[in-house]
């Protein structure tokens, strides 16, 4: 079956509200569903999604005879006070006004559930005031949004039963999001899937103003302008293209760059000449995600994953092991969890651990505080949560790869690797 698509069969026109609708209808539907049953539910999306994504299960909801109540600690104009309480002191008023005013069932929205938080996730003096609130009147009916680049208390997630994450898009998704008019920006075959490449991570709402501000001549001879133009706008926090070519940059190392090549970089650059997506899906079942780069110090390692990002046209970002790692319980995970997130954000992107083994060395062999296997965990999870048709890569950089943990070897996770010796 061929991935391109004919202009005539793209929509005219596409409100923000029905990009929502296009992209995310059955996990709206679900959780409709389980709001009616009354089952809380935790919503993990970007700021910027949480607003719509609140109006159409109101929709929905409206049809199901259940109200809802948004708090979001804002006073109408009318209201406004010297004395008011400001934003989280009003949000606590509303939130005490209706547990204790309500006697009939209905969906209470908590749209600010990470301001109940500390950077590293403990609670606040308000949360600690909240808590017992959120416990008290079993009629209610939680709505909750969390913006994954803040944590949540477990305390707190406890309360929500059924949780959904909304990061980026399903490709499958992508070819009603795009207008007859952008698509002309791609040139006279429109392929959502080289466009998926480029806004994996994007929302719904966010790639509506990225596609709606392209710049460029209708039917290009290559849309190459308008993919440089996604690039630079999906890059965010520490990520960069290096500017590292495998050969002017790196001498020598014939083995190393030819493997590095046929089983990588010539296929990623065979796939994005493919338009049936049974040979696309073929390939990426193939391409391995999490590479181990290992040998002495000093060889080179990092920068070869500098030089097959920018092969591939990537972001990456260079993390040091033990910089992971906090006093703080709890924060050297989530420090790991805010890493993938700005990758998955930015794709194509590339995250590379320096010093792997600093904290993935095989569990049960730690002599420190325990937190290391916590962090493996964490880094397996993630991982896990790689969907094939993302282009994320995973990079571990190790001096001894014999002393790291099994599990992150086993197929799925980091399966190649790749020996880079003295030159």
């Amino acid at each position: 079956m061929s991935i391109l698509i004919a202009e005539k069969d793209l929509p005219l026109e596409l409100t923000a509200e029905q990009a929502v609708e296009l992209a995310y209808a059955a996990e709206l539907t679900e959780v409709a569903s389980k709001l009616q049953r009354g089952l809380p539910t935790l919503v993990e999306c970007d700021k910027d999604l949480a607003p719509y994504l609140y109006m159409n299960l109101r929709a929905r909801l409206r049809h199901l005879n259940l109200r809802c109540l948004y708090l979001d600690g804002r006073v109408p104009p009318e209201q406004q006070s010297p004395m008011d309480a400001g934003l989280i002191g009003t949000m606590i008023q509303q939130l005490r006004d209706a547990v204790r005013g309500a006697v009939e069932r209905r969906v209470v929205v908590l749209p600010h559930l990470d301001l109940l938080t500390t950077s590293q996730g403990g609670l606040t003096a308000e949360a600690r005031e909240v808590i017992p609130l959120l416990y008290e009147n079993p009629e209610l009916v939680w709505l909750g949004f969390k913006d994954p680049s803040f944590p949540v208390p477990r305390v707190i997630e406890n309360l929500f039963p059924h949780r959904l994450s909304l990061l980026g898009l399903a490709r499958t998704r992508l070819r009603q999001l795009v207008t007859q008019k952008e698509s002309r920006k791609f040139g006279k075959q429109f392929n959502p899937w080289a466009l998926y490449k480029h806004v994996s991570g994007v929302n719904a709402v966010r790639l509506r103003k990225l596609l709606s501000t392209l710049e460029g001549e209708d039917y290009p001879a290559s849309p190459k302008h308008v993919f440089r133009q996604l690039r630079q706008a999906t890059l965010g926090g520490t990520l960069e293209v290096p500017e590292v070519d495998l050969d002017k940059d790196i001498g020598g190392y014939s083995k190393v760059k030819q493997r590095l090549r046929s089983e990588i970089l010539d296929l990623m650059s065979h796939k994005d000449q493919l338009t049936e997506a049974t040979e696309i899906t073929a390939i990426e079942e193939l391409v391995p995600k999490g590479l181990i780069f290992w040998g002495p110090p000093g060889t080179g390692k990092t920068l070869f994953a500098k030089g097959m990002a920018a092969a591939l046209g990537a972001a990456i970002t260079i993390v040091s092991g033990p910089e992971l790692k906090s006093r703080w319980v709890g924060e050297s995970e989530e420090n790991i969890r805010q890493i993938f997130h700005q990758a998955r954000q930015s794709a194509p992107s590339i995250i590379v651990f320096d010093e792997l083994d600093s904290f993935a060395s095989a569990r049960g062999t730690y002599t420190g505080s325990g937190v290391e296997h916590s962090m493996v965990n964490q880094l397996l999870t993630e991982m896990d949560g790689f969907h094939k048709e993302e282009m994320v890569f995973v990079v571990g950089t190790t001096n001894f790869v014999e002393i790291l943990d099994p599990a992150l070897l086993r197929p799925g996770r980091f399966e190649f690797h790749l020996y880079i010796p003295y030159p």
